[in-house]
């Protein structure tokens, strides 16, 4: 018959190994609070919504908006929302919630018990088979639960700020890519207009050079300058179909949701101003990228105390053991094993702590500066363009349509010939593409000023209407003739 343990052996067998079952279970995921503060997030600072991807209902609701965003002509705030909800690389840094999150929990369940058994058998009488049976737990474990989760806890409000960081960045971006696409077809349709006014040119004066009424210098230059008009109208192109693959790109579409439409103008210059006052400030409060390094600070702060705190013991086995000699005795009795801080005492562990506490602090306080800076400079851009597309519309352009229009009146009376009326086209038109150029670089500049403060931008102070901006120029004559 075989031997058993002594009931008293099996008692305290199973009350350790049950108190360890109790503590594992005290530990359950939390409710996840840290997608919602990205959600509340985005919906004060963006006017947006953002979904994470769970394979859920909601999941395919989301697409179907998606898929209804795009069957409309695209605007910018549809654009950002497409991104927001389709973008695969953002869904991918959501993931990072999930990981987070588990370590949080990780972080509050106490280490699996080890059991260890071992049979020997014997050689000679008695012949009963040598038995050791232990179950050992950390116990120190228990302690340090409180001072892991806290740790865990400030990682995941840094996981957290850091996720809605990348949400408010990709708003930006498909915004910036937006007004870039926009411009990119206005230029491309100026430089279409440059391009047919130098064929015209170059058409009258292959028509002149057979009546050999003009110089081969005149001819000439008439062709390069058409040739320069098609390479411009070339790169137009390509800048277009760049542009729409970015905006393509960020907006996370493919096959058949790639066939979108845009609307084809730059908004005009908006009737108030941003005021400096305060927007430095405004960052350092609303930027998500500080706040995760303000929360950096904290994690390895805790971090730094929780090393120094176990430099001597961060692990003491207690448990019990039994041991049936080959006579059928068991002996048991309880178990304790410690570390002995002979040679390490922390004296590597501790400097590196504080070290990474230095580093983080530093980190933040230069991030702090360079957002200021970035403020700064994203106005003062904003505010150049915005001077550079206000003399275009209230000079540089309406200058040029005079010119046009005067030139035109003295190619009636046959005053001038058609290659400066041409070439008075050419620059009215030149002189849109650069308004152009500057209207797109104010609605970027205030895009990445909005990225810069984090989120939207204070009300402004009014700014003296102007008169509705000249985008293209007018084709309007005296007569019916045009070059």
């Amino acid at each position: 018959m075989a031997h058993r343990p002594p009931p008293s052996f099996r008692l305290r067998f199973i009350v350790l190994l049950g108190c360890a079952g109790t503590f594992a279970g005290c530990a359950s995921t939390p409710k996840a609070q840290s997608f919602n503060r990205v959600q509340s997030i985005t919906e004060e600072r963006l006017g947006k919504r953002v979904e994470w991807n769970g394979h859920t209902t909601d999941d395919r609701a989301a697409a179907a908006s998606v898929n209804e965003l795009l069957s409309r002509p695209l605007t910018v705030d549809a654009a950002v929302q497409i991104a927001l909800l389709n973008n695969h690389k953002l869904q991918a840094t959501f993931e990072e919630l999930g990981i987070a999150q588990a370590d949080f929990v990780q972080a509050g369940l106490l280490q699996n018990p080890v059991f260890s058994l071992n049979v020997r058998f014997p050689t000679q009488p008695p012949s009963k088979t040598y038995l050791d049976i232990g179950a050992v737990e950390n116990f120190l474990n228990v302690f340090l639960i409180p001072a892991r989760r806290k740790i865990a806890a400030a990682e995941l409000d840094r996981v957290t700020a850091r996720v809605t960081d990348e949400v408010l960045s990709l708003a930006a971006q498909t915004k910036a890519a937006y007004f870039d696409y926009q411009a990119a077809k206005q230029t491309l349709e100026l430089r279409q207009t440059i391009a047919d006014a130098s064929a015209a040119s170059l058409d009258a004066a292959t028509r002149l050079r057979q009546a050999g009424n003009t110089t081969e210098l005149d001819y000439y230059a008439k062709r390069t300058q058409a040739a320069r008009a098609t390479v411009d109208v070339m790169n137009a192109k390509a800048d277009v179909a760049d542009a729409r693959e970015r905006l393509n790109a960020l907006m996370g579409v493919w096959g058949r949701q790639i066939e979108w439409n845009i609307a084809e103008r730059l908004p005009d210059l908006p009737a108030d101003e941003v005021r400096p006052e305060g927007l430095e400030n405004l960052a350092i409060q609303n930027r998500q990228d500080l706040a995760a390094a303000r929360q950096d600070i904290l994690v390895q702060a805790r971090t730094y105390g929780f090393t120094v705190d176990t430099r001597f013991f961060a692990q003491a086995d207690l448990g019990l053991e039994g041991e049936r000699e080959t006579d059928g005795q068991w002996r048991i009795g309880p178990s304790l094993a410690v570390p002995v801080p002979l040679f390490d005492q922390g004296q590597a562990a501790i400097p590196r702590a504080a070290a990474v506490l230095r580093q983080s602090q530093e980190r933040y306080a230069a991030l702090a500066v360079e957002i200021r800076s970035q403020v700064r400079a994203a106005r003062n851009r904003m505010l150049n363009a915005r001077s550079t597309a206000s003399y275009y519309h209230d000079e540089v352009l309406p200058t040029q349509q005079h010119y046009l229009e005067q030139a035109q009146l003295q190619y009636n009376g046959m005053f001038v010939s058609v290659f400066q009326l041409l070439e008075a086209k050419r620059d009215e038109i030149d002189a849109a593409v650069q308004y152009i150029k500057a209207l797109r670089t104010y609605w970027t500049s205030r895009t990445e000023l909005e990225r810069a403060v984090g989120g939207r931008l204070p009300p402004g102070e009014p700014i003296q209407p102007a008169s509705r901006p000249t985008t293209a120029p007018s084709d309007k004559r005296e007569n019916g003739n045009q070059p």
